[in-house]
Order: structure tokens, then C-alpha cells, then sequence
């Protein structure tokens, strides 16, 4: 399925039917008085946060979604039906705003949450509505409320609690593969990863973590190069980013601490806040540098990088490195879970675990 993180919709709530204005005419009951019914609700627009879901991709080709306006009223003091509701269904993590006023109407962050977002107009008052003791016999009756009517954009952002990032052939996918039952592709040329992937990956009993994977990020992202800077939004809710670093490039003119200085140029420039975020360096593919020059060259980065933030040394090949790694990340997922917002639903670990299993079981 074509991932799809972004789509822009027209919702409009019913409108309120419209007020009776009628007499009760009977045999031998004169002035029988008045009996017009109010009319019924207009139906509303509904946005729900669905698990088995992943993508907008629905979004993509119904772009109009439109609730039925209540009946009007009827005589015999008969009210108008309501208009039936729409529920529409969206992936955890899914941002709604009103493309006119720029506002977030809605974020569903956990699993069965429900947000209305369009309300249905109210019906009009029936002519028995303005009955008093000294207007026996009123006429008025008021048309129905109309109902919102907006223009929606949907963002998905991903919830994971841990993001990787770096440019392209850094051994993103290979690690996620490693380390988690996600099956990305995985390929000897750059830009392999299309859309983001996501991989549960489980640390010991009950301990658990999620991990996205974004394409690789190039010079020049946040102006729009490449295809990383589209889905960077995806780790904006992590609480945590790995930065990978090849640390054996198949050009030897290749410079490691020059792409790790231009991958984090670029998350300053796209957004400061995902580049205030804590991100932990990761100096892949180990098992490639010679073992009498492999602690130079480590030194010689850290040295250049002038980073404060944590430095492992794996291969996520050959798993060397890995568990100490996962471990060390484990501790820091669950000691910011009380600090930092939103708090992931457990059944939504368990829902992608699923997801994942049933994926590699089609083959």
C-alpha cells in the first residue's frame, strides 16, 4: 500500500431541519390548538483514531464528506428525524487543522479517541414551541440552523519514541531490521527507504519500545532536497533520535564528520526544536574498519564532532554493539515517559507487533 501522510479534505455538517407551523384539526375538537413539530438535528462530522490504520491513503481519493440535514417538522406534534453522524477513521497520530484559520481542530493521540469536528446545525422551533398561556394560536416557526461546513488539512505524524536519522546508506533500515520485526527494503544504492517504517522493538518482559525510520536526509533537505525533509515530521513526538554515521563510505573522499555536521545543520534549519531534541550518535558499520585503525578513527570523530551526547559503536550487520545500545536507550524511553508528552497507548505497541508479525507471515 502507498504510504500517504498528508491529505486535504471538505467536511460539511447537516443542516437543521425546519420548523412545523400546523393546527390540530379534529371532529368536534374546535381549537384544537397548535401541534407543529420542531425540525431534527443536522448530523455531525466525527474523527476517530483507528489502530489498524497507518496511512491517509483513504483521504487521497474521497475528499468530500458531507452529513444529512435533519427533517422538518410535521404536524400531530411529530418532530423531524436527526441527520445520521459520520464517523470518519484516521491513524494514531493524525493532526487535523482548518485550513482557513490555521487552527488545530483536532490530535488524536490515543487509540478510540473521538473529536468532533464539524457539529450539525439545530433544527428550527415548530410553531408548538411558541404556545403560551396568552398565544394560544402562534404562527412563528424558525428554519433550521445550518450546519459547519470547513476545509481540513491531515498531517500523520508517526508516534514512536525513538527516531533514526542520517543520510542516505547510513544503515537505517538495516538497523531497524536488526533490531525489531519491521522488514524494510534494504539495497546496496541510496534512497531505498520511500516512506517511514516502524518497529516495536522489545528489550526484555514487558519493557518495549517503538523506533521509526525516515528516508535518509541529504545537504540542503530543509529547502527540499531529497526525500527526507517530507517525512521529518515524523520525529517531532520521539523522545529520543539516533544519528547514524557510515563510518566506512565506499568513497574514501567521503567525509563521516562532514555529513554528521550537515545532517544536524539541517534539522537546526527545518525545526529548532527537533534539533534541541536529545540525539545519541551511532558510528555504524564497525565490522568494515580495519581493527588496528578502528579506536583512531573513533577518537579523530568525537575529537571533530564536539558532541556531549552519548557515542556507540555498532554494526548492525553483525549485531555487534546492539544490545548495550537498546539497553542504554530502554532506560532513557522509560525515565522521560513521565516528563515528556503525548503518553503512547500499550495496545498500540502490541497492534504493531501484530501488524508486523502478520506482514512477515505473507511473506
Amino acid at each position: 500500500m502507498k504510504f500517504v501522510d498528508e491529505a486535504t479534505i471538505a467536511v460539511a455538517a447537516g443542516n437543521g431541519g425546519a420548523g412545523c407551523a400546523s393546527f390540530r384539526r379534529e371532529k368536534f375538537i374546535p381549537f384544537g390548538g397548535p401541534n407543529g413539530g420542531d425540525g431534527g438535528r443536522g448530523g455531525s462530522i466525527y474523527a476517530v483514531a483507528d489502530l489498524n490504520l497507518n496511512t491517509l491513503i483513504d483521504y487521497r481519493y474521497a475528499r468530500r464528506h458531507e452529513a444529512r440535514s435533519g427533517e422538518a417538522g410535521r404536524g400531530s406534534d411529530q418532530f423531524g428525524a436527526a441527520g445520521d453522524d459520520i464517523v470518519l477513521r484516521m491513524p494514531v497520530g493524525t493532526i487535523l487543522t482548518d485550513v482557513e484559520t490555521d487552527q488545530v481542530v483536532a490530535e488524536l493521540l490515543v487509540p478510540g479517541d473521538k473529536r468532533l469536528i464539524c457539529k450539525g446545525g439545530d433544527g428550527g422551533f415548530g410553531n408548538l414551541h411558541f404556545k403560551t398561556s396568552t398565544n394560544r394560536a402562534p404562527r412563528q416557526k424558525t428554519p433550521g440552523w445550518p450546519g459547519e461546513a470547513k476545509k481540513i488539512k491531515l498531517e500523520l505524524r508517526v508516534l514512536a519514541d525513538v527516531g533514526l536519522l542520517g543520510m542516505p546508506n547510513a544503515g537505517k533500515s538495516t538497523l531497524i531490521a536488526a533490531i525489531s520485526n519491521a522488514r524494510p527494503k534494504i539495497a546496496d544504492y541510496p534512497f531505498t527507504t520511500l516512506y517511514p517504517n516502524l518497529g516495536v522493538v522489545r528489550v526484555g518482559p514487558e519493557q518495549s519500545f517503538v523506533v521509526a525510520d525516515i528516508p535518509g536526509l541529504i545537504e540542503g533537505a530543509a529547502e527540499g532536497a531529497g526525500l527526507g525533509h517530507q517525512f521529518l515530521r515524523h520525529l517531532q513526538r520521539t523522545r529520543l533520535l539516533l544519528h547514524l554515521v557510515d563510518m566506512a563510505p565506499f568513497d574514501d573522499s567521503i567525509d563521516p564528520v562532514a555529513q554528521a555536521k550537515a545532517i544536524v545543520k539541517e534539522l537546526k534549519k527545518y525545526d529548532p526544536a527537533l534539533h534541541a531534541k536529545p540525539r545519541w550518535l551511532v558510528l555504524n558499520k564497525m565490522d568494515m574498519l580495519p581493527a588496528d585503525a578502528r579506536s583512531a578513527r573513533i577518537k579523530d570523530f568525537v575529537r571533530r564532532m564536539r558532541s556531549k551526547q552519548p557515542v556507540f559503536e555498532i554494526s548492525a550487520l553483525t549485531r555487534e554493539g546492539l544490545e548495550t545500545m537498546l539497553k542504554a536507550i530502554y532506560r532513557h524511553v522509560a525515565a522521560s515517559k513521565n516528563a515528556l508528552p503525548p503518553p503512547v497507548d500499550p495496545r498500540f505497541h502490541d497492534a504493531l507487533e501484530d501488524a508486523a508479525l502478520a506482514e512477515n507471515a505473507r511473506g
